[in-house]
């Protein structure tokens, strides 16, 4: 489908010879996968010094062009799809005619990359010109680039068109420009007998009410997951039937703002499964919860609907009825759990009921530890305030300094050193105090630390007596998961143990086949064994290297399957251990 696109760019001194490769995929950009989609490229105008290669010309210009001048124009337009090659280079090369004509050194190349989301070709054209006009006198490198000399042309460089305009002026000259470009792209539309239309002109002022679309680039396009692709590709779709129906057909302007497009298949999705949520409410009425808990099990309801659709589990768009739903859960094996009936009954979700208690727990805690920190603050705070009324009951007990006497005066000497001591203590003490007050407050208490499990202890009590069902699901919960634990724990002691056990046959096995002291035919610890155990240990010792590595993973999956066949070995391992010397 025919798209609009054109921007204009100016190049700076020192990037006009790496930007030229780029496009004509020349020096480090040529023989590498990512630049393997050039599809023509060519150059015109070119002085004589760079006629037989364009580069020449750029490397002088990025060289000789002043350090604050421009030394290059780019215009990048996108091509129709639906052209073929050969078609694509004509309406370029009509393109440079009519807007340099011979005016101007230029060099183009066509580009078809993959687009990143679409994954179609994404034709479109790089076009760089000189700003200098050619006038015919020949120049060498050096001076085709310096200042125009206006009364003696011959002496100075070549002129710049675009010298001396008002930003006014050179935005109306681009706004023209991209009108032409469009008139031009629809000609050619037309002559190769394709209906669609392209618009130069913005969203706005077409009467399109939506954001221009926000460029992801390849990378930002890798970070999406398949649901957001999906989504907006959708987007694009219908927004392009919308404005093909209008003849206003602008596909690379379609809104792609991704969170929109999102939010939008995200509500139709939700609204398709308005009797799931409506057989949900049914059931949390029948289960006695408060409107409290009805509505937290709703949420709870629409975040686990909206992981299963994402992550593809649920079908995008729900077909079945409030009924059809009802008349699953009902056929479900264990109807006592509230879990969400999925379309799809091959797939067991997740029930909520544990998650609910364990998501209203986590707010009880959280309001126990807020409650806390209130209290320890109030208290800390009456606290400070009687030590300040005590400190002021002691300032005004200050010891009178004695009129005569010495013995008198050295007594109130050390009084008064003893009640600035004293008065000094209650005010740090008052200050600390105000300090712990705002540490409880603010969460950073030290006694917070140790509080945790007075929390979680309230809280859970809360929950037996506000939630008693969700309390009752909960400790369920972890009945089960302890369970596992202890379940995990005896296989990975039994594991442990057929592991050590296979292990002392091997020491054992290459003990008898060293003939190690004790070991031999007559030897004492090879005598005690059971017949059973040595009739295995000399069957090992004849097998080869490799062969005995398999026959020891046989025996240690075997024992492991076996009941008793672990403590079984093991005794009989433990008559032929080392006890010390053979006399």
């Amino acid at each position: 489908m025919a798209s609009y696109h054109l921007t204009a760019k100016i190049g700076n001194k020192g990037k006009a010879a790496a930007h030229a490769a780029y496009i004509a995929r020349e020096g480090k950009y040529s023989g590498r996968d990512r630049y393997e989609d050039l599809e023509a490229t060519a150059s015109g105008n070119m002085p004589e010094w760079a006629a037989h290669n364009a580069a020449h010309f750029w490397t002088a210009a990025d060289e000789h062009e002043r350090v604050n001048g421009s030394v290059y124009r780019e215009i990048e337009v996108a091509l129709p799809r639906e052209f073929i090659p050969s078609q694509r280079l004509e309406l370029v090369q009509e393109f440079i005619e009519q807007e340099i004509g011979d005016k101007h050194a230029y060099q183009f190349a066509i580009h078809t990359p993959k687009a990143a989301i679409e994954k179609d070709d994404q034709p479109h054209a790089h076009i760089m010109y000189s700003e200098r006009i050619r006038d015919g006198i020949e120049r060498d490198p050096e001076h085709y680039f310096k200042r125009y000399n206006a009364k003696n042309p011959e002496k100075g460089g070549a002129k710049k068109f675009s010298g001396g305009k008002h930003k006014n002026e050179l935005k109306a000259e681009l706004l023209s420009l991209r009108e032409r470009w469009a008139t031009l792209q629809n000609t050619h539309l037309e002559k190769y007998g394709h209906n669609d239309r392209v618009d130069h002109r913005s969203l706005k002022d077409q009467g399109i009410d939506r954001e221009p679309e926000k460029h992801f680039g390849a990378i930002g396009v890798s970070r999406l997951n398949t649901h957001d692709i999906s989504a907006l590709l959708e987007r694009r779709s219908a927004e392009g039937e919308l404005e093909r129906s209008r003849r206003e057909v602008s596909i690379i302007d379609l809104s792609g703002d991704l969170e929109k497009a999102k939010a939008e298949r995200l509500d139709e999705s939700l609204k398709s499964y308005q009797p799931l949520f409506d057989s949900a409410a049914k059931k949390a009425v029948a289960d006695g919860f408060t409107e409290r808990d009805q509505a937290l099990f709703q949420e709870q309801v629409k975040e686990h609907l909206i992981q299963n659709i994402e992550s593809g589990v649920m079908p995008r768009i729900n077909k079945k009825t409030r009924f059809e739903i009802e008349t699953t859960a009902k056929s479900a094996k264990q109807p006592e759990e509230r879990q969400i009936i999925t379309p799809q009954p091959a797939e067991k979700p997740e029930p909520l009921k544990n998650k609910l208690a364990e998501r209203i727990l986590s707010r009880l805690i959280e309001e126990e530890r807020l409650a806390w920190r209130k209290n320890e603050e109030t208290r800390l705070l009456k606290e400070a305030e009687k030590i300040r009324q005590a400190s002021w009951k002691l300032k005004a007990e200050e010891p009178k300094k004695p009129l005569l006497g010495l013995y008198a005066t050295d007594t109130w000497k050390y009084n008064i050193a003893a009640w600035e001591r004293d008065l000094q203590y209650k005010i740090d003490e008052f200050h600390e105090h105000n300090k712990q007050a705002q540490d409880a407050i603010d969460g950073k208490s030290e006694q917070e630390h140790w509080q945790r499990m007075a929390f979680h202890e309230k809280a859970e009590q809360r929950l037996k007596t506000e939630h008693p069902e969700l309390a009752k699901a909960l400790m369920e919960q972890r009945q089960v998961e302890q369970q596992k634990t202890a379940l995990a724990r005896a296989k990975a002691t039994a594991d442990k143990a057929a592991d050590k056990a296979v292990a002392d046959f091997k020491a054992l096995a290459t003990k008898r086949e060293g003939k190690f002291l004790g070991y031999g035919d007559s030897g004492k610890k090879w005598g005690v064994l059971s017949d059973e155990l040595k009739a295995t240990i000399e069957s090992f010792n004849k097998q080869s290297a490799t062969a005995r590595g398999v026959a020891l993973e046989l025996m240690r999956e075997k024992i492991k399957r076996t009941p008793g066949a672990v403590e079984k070995l093991t005794q009989q391992l433990e008559k032929g251990k080392d006890r010390g010397f053979e006399r």
